[in-house]
């Protein structure tokens, strides 16, 4: 009787350490953000529409150059999207990384022919 105790203690005891077993949710990103883009030799303010299932991210990014898609993920508070852009005929990608905290988020971009930089983006009110 005692050595079932015991052992029943020890796993309680090991449950509680271990803690629950749950995998974190995607931080939820839907919706219209104001960013602001600082490149190399560029800046500006374009606007991001997400649309979100799940971990899967597509919408639009608004901007000098008009409206342009974008798809990405989203993993915990791990960002990551891609921006396709038609500037004069030729196809142009952005490729942005960041975390997100609440109604902010904020990273790194690489856009090819602008260069590499920073963004941020705060949840449109």
């Amino acid at each position: 009787m005692i050595l079932v105790m015991m052992t029943a203690m020890r796993w309680a005891a090991i449950a509680l350490l271990a803690g629950p077993l749950v995998l974190a949710e995607p931080a939820k990103v839907a919706g219209k953000w104001n960013a602001s883009l600082q490149l190399e030799s560029i800046n500006s303010r374009p606007v991001l529409n997400f649309k979100q299932d799940g971990e899967k991210l597509t919408g639009t990014y608004e901007g000098y150059y008009g409206v342009s898609p974008l798809e990405g993920q989203i993993k915990e508070n791990q960002i990551g999207f891609v921006v396709t852009m038609t500037i004069e005929g030729s196809k142009i990608e952005g490729v942005f990384n960041g975390t997100v905290d609440g109604d902010s988020m904020s990273g790194s971009v690489e856009f090819e022919g602008a260069g590499s930089g920073k963004w941020t983006a705060v949840r449109a009110k």
